[in-house]
Parts: structure tokens; C-alpha cells; sequence
């Protein structure tokens, strides 16, 4: 893991603990992140990068189902169980590929 990602990691850590939802990154992401815009959809999170969003939901203490390369920002997909499962370091590694 780079140093970078381990700052990140450290960092999303602080704000969303064991329990709170993918949402409460919404801030730390636009913090962290120049080329990227978060927001807070309910619990889930929606990012955006240029044309394309990633949908987030929250499904464990280090799980989240992600839906990538989403043209129109829906959070359904996730909360219905779609999208990849995602560790913490993946999710903040697949954000940081989308700000570039």
C-alpha cells in the first residue's frame, strides 16, 4: 500500500469509524480529493469524477458494494446488493483513478 493510500485510509478511518454509513466520506472526499465532487445520497455516497460517478453503499465495517463508471447517479443498484464488493483501501484507490 502507498504512503498516499495509507494517509487516505488513516483518514476515511477517522470519519466513518465500524458503523457509520459510506455518506459520512462525503466530506473527507471533497477534502482529499481536487478533481472529484461527493455528496451524500441518504446513506450512500455518489462521486463524481468528470462525466462519471461511483455509487456507494456501505454493507460491513470494511465492505462496500460499488457500482463504477455509473453514467447517471442512481444509488438503486447498490442498495439492492449490486455493484462489486469493495475493501476501504480499493474504494479509496478506484476514487483517486477517477480524479485523475
Amino acid at each position: 500500500m502507498s504512503d498516499d493510500i495509507k494517509k487516505l485510509k488513516a483518514g476515511a478511518l477517522a470519519r466513518i469509524g465500524q458503523d457509520k454509513p459510506a455518506s459520512a466520506l462525503a466530506d473527507f472526499i471533497n477534502e482529499s480529493f481536487e478533481d472529484v465532487r461527493a455528496y451524500a445520497e441518504e446513506d450512500d455516497l455518489v462521486v463524481r469524477g468528470g462525466e462519471r460517478y461511483i455509487v456507494v453503499k456501505r454493507i460491513g465495517p470494511d465492505k462496500f458494494h460499488v457500482a463504477e463508471n455509473v453514467q447517471i447517479p442512481s444509488t438503486s443498484l447498490v442498495d439492492h446488493g449490486g455493484g462489486a464488493e469493495r475493501n476501504l483501501e480499493h474504494l479509496l484507490h478506484e476514487i483517486s483513478v477517477l480524479a485523475n
